[in-house]
């Protein structure tokens, strides 16, 4: 029997994680520190940002090429333990 976590998702394929927290200047290298050992170096192309309305917070959205449900578990709970992430989507 198939996990049916793993039939939510046709590995690999595009995946867009969504990451806010306050601006501050090296908020996206810690985001990009944490998720490049588990899905690759990660290029400028593959990183959106978007600064709240009052210059706060950021969101940042990056997009991989997961290759696993585990991968993705990982990089999530290594971002949920980062001090400097307030939210995951």
């Amino acid at each position: 029997m198939s996990n049916p976590n793993e039939e939510i998702f046709n590995f690999p394929c595009d995946f867009p994680i969504k990451v806010f927290g306050k601006k501050t200047p090296g908020f996206r290298r810690i985001v990009c520190d944490i998720i490049e050992p588990h899905a690759g170096q990660l290029h400028d192309n593959q990183i959106t940002e978007k600064v709240s309305s009052k210059g706060s917070y950021v969101s940042l959205t990056v997009r991989i090429i997961a290759t696993s449900r585990a991968q993705l578990d990982t990089i999530n709970e290594e971002l949920q333990k980062c001090p400097d992430v307030a939210y995951l989507l």
